[in-house]
C-alpha cells in the first residue's frame, strides 16, 4: 500500500464431503431411538468452509531496522478415515463377543454361541459432527540490532473448535443403571438386545486455546560465530490433546471438566546453538577447527493421575479425590507427596474426583550436545572431515513419568509398597537408553568429501 506498510487479504474455501460405504456397510447406534441403523453417510456434509487471511508488515519508523508484523487466519483440517472405520465393524457385519465356557467344558465352534456374551457395544460417530478447525494469529516486532544480529519477540495464540473427542454415551456413573440397557424392540438391527456399558460416540465437542511469548535472538555467521536463541513461555489448553484416543474424558456427560492443560503442554522452553569456527591460520594441522553446541532446557509435560477403577464410567477415566496438598517432590521414589501414610489422593467412592485433568507437572528436561568437526584439505578436489560428538554431554538424567495409576486402597487402610507397586514412582528415563537425551553417547566419524 506504501513503501513502509503491506496488507494481504485472502480467502479459501474447502468443502470437506463425508466419507461414505459405497454399499451402505456404516453402522452406527442412533440414540434417539436407541437402535443401530444402517447408513451410506454417518454424518452431514460440511461444504461451506470459508478460510479469511488477512496479514500486514509495517516499518513504523522508515529506517529498515524495525518490523512490525501480524497476521490471523482460519485453517480447516479434514478428518481422518478412522473417525468412521469402526462403524463397518457393528453389527450385523461384525459381532465381537468373549466366551467363557463352564469349567470341564470343551469350547468349539459348534458349542461357542451357546456361552457368547449376549451384548453388543457399537462404536458410532455424531450425526452433527463437524470439521475442526483453528484460528491463529501473532503480532511480532523484529528489530536489528547489529548488521549481524536481529531480535525478534512475538505473542503467537491460536483456538481450535469442533475439535474431535470421544464420549460414552452408556456411562452409568451416579446413574441407577445404563441409559440404554438395550436396543429398542424396534431396531432394525438385533432388536432388544443387551447394550454394553462402553458406547464411544466420536464428537466434535472438543475445543483448545494456545497463548505464547516467543523470544528469538538470531546473529549470522560473521567472525566465524553463528548463533541462534530461542526463548518461548506458553500455555496450550484443551480438553483431550489426541484425536485419535478412545474415551479419555472423565465424565462424559460433563467434558468441559476436562479442560485442563495439553499433554504435551510446556511453560518455557530455551534453546540456544552456536557454531564458531575456531581463528587458527597456518597449516593443515592447524586450520578448519569448528566447535558447534546445541543446549535444550524446557519444564515437565502435565501428568493426569488416574485410579485403577474401571467399572464406575466403564473406562479408565476416574481421577482421585485430593485429601491434602499437592507437592511435587522431585524424587523418583516418589514424585508427589504421596506416601503410605500421607495419602493426599484417594479413590472415591460412588462419586467423579476432584483432581483436575493433568493437574501435576512431570519431570524437566536438559540436553547438551557439544561437537568439534575438523576440516583438511587434501587436494582440490579431495577434503576429509574429522567429527567427535557427544550428545548428553553432561550425562544428565531425563527422567521419565512416574506411574500414574492410582491402586484401589480401600477406606482407613494404609497400603504396603507391594499394593502401590509403581504408583507415584519413576523407573526409566524419559527415553530409552541409546535414544535422544537419554545418557551420554559419544562418537567419532571420519568422512571423505569430493
Amino acid at each position: 500500500m506504501t513503501p513502509y506498510f503491506m496488507l494481504e487479504l485472502g480467502l479459501r474455501y474447502e468443502a470437506n464431503l463425508t466419507p461414505s460405504e459405497a454399499v451402505g456397510k456404516f453402522v452406527v447406534f442412533d440414540p434417539t431411538t436407541v437402535s443401530l441403523v444402517q447408513v451410506g453417510n454417518p454424518y452431514d456434509q460440511n461444504n461451506k468452509l470459508f478460510e479469511p487471511r488477512i496479514g500486514f508488515a509495517w516499518d513504523p519508523f522508515h529506517s529498515g531496522k524495525t518490523s512490525v508484523r501480524a497476521g490471523y487466519g482460519i485453517y480447516y483440517d479434514q478428518p481422518v478415515m478412522n473417525t468412521v472405520s469402526g462403524l463397518s465393524s457393528n453389527p450385523p457385519f461384525a459381532i465381537p463377543v468373549s466366551f467363557s465356557p463352564p469349567a470341564g467344558t470343551t469350547l468349539s465352534f459348534l458349542n461357542a454361541a451357546s456361552f457368547g456374551a449376549s451384548s453388543v457395544a457399537p462404536a458410532t460417530i455424531d450425526s452433527n459432527f463437524k470439521n475442526d478447525y483453528v484460528q491463529n494469529w501473532n503480532l511480532n516486532i523484529q528489530r536489528e540490532v547489529t548488521p549481524t544480529t536481529t531480535i525478534t519477540i512475538g505473542y503467537y495464540g491460536s483456538k481450535g473448535t469442533h475439535l474431535r473427542i470421544s464420549e460414552n454415551l452408556n456411562q452409568q456413573a451416579t446413574l441407577p443403571a445404563v441409559p440404554f440397557p438395550t436396543l429398542s424392540a424396534s431396531s432394525p438391527i438385533m432388536p432388544g438386545t443387551k447394550l454394553g456399558g462402553n458406547i464411544p460416540e466420536i464428537t466434535s465437542g472438543g475445543n483448545s486455546t494456545y497463548n505464547a511469548l516467543w523470544v528469538t535472538a538470531k546473529k549470522r555467521l560473521a567472525r566465524g560465530l553463528q548463533c541462534d536463541a530461542y526463548y518461548t513461555y506458553s500455555h496450550s489448553i484443551d480438553y483431550n490433546s489426541l484425536n485419535s484416543q478412545n474415551v479419555v474424558v472423565q465424565d462424559s456427560t460433563d467434558i468441559q471438566n476436562d479442560r485442563g492443560s495439553s499433554d504435551y503442554d510446556v511453560r518455557h522452553r530455551v534453546t540456544v546453538s552456536a557454531f564458531y569456527q575456531l581463528p587458527f591460520k597456518g597449516n593443515r594441522l592447524i586450520t578448519g577447527w569448528q566447535l558447534g553446541l546445541i543446549e535444550q532446557a524446557q519444564t515437565g509435560n502435565p501428568l493426569n493421575y488416574l485410579t485403577a477403577n474401571t467399572a464406575f464410567t466403564g473406562n479408565r477415566t476416574l481421577r482421585p479425590n485430593v485429601n491434602g496438598k499437592i507437592e511435587v517432590t522431585g524424587s523418583p521414589d516418589a514424585w508427589i507427596n504421596f506416601t503410605p501414610t500421607n495419602q493426599v489422593l484417594a479413590t472415591p467412592s460412588g462419586a467423579f474426583g476432584d483432581l483436575g485433568r493433568n493437574a501435576v507437572t512431570g519431570p524437566s528436561f536438559v540436553n547438551t550436545d557439544f561437537s568439534v568437526t575438523k576440516d583438511t584439505k587434501i587436494t582440490e578436489r579431495f577434503k576429509l572431515q574429522f567429527r567427535a560428538e557427544s550428545f548428553d554431554l553432561f550425562n544428565h538424567p531425563n527422567l521419565g513419568n512416574p506411574g500414574l495409576i492410582l491402586p484401589n486402597i480401600p477406606a482407613g487402610t494404609t497400603p504396603t509398597a507391594a499394593s502401590l507397586g509403581n504408583f507415584n514412582k519413576i523407573t526409566s528415563t524419559r527415553f530409552p537408553t541409546g535414544d535422544f537425551g537419554s545418557a551420554r553417547q559419544m562418537q567419532l566419524a571420519l568422512r571423505l568429501m569430493f
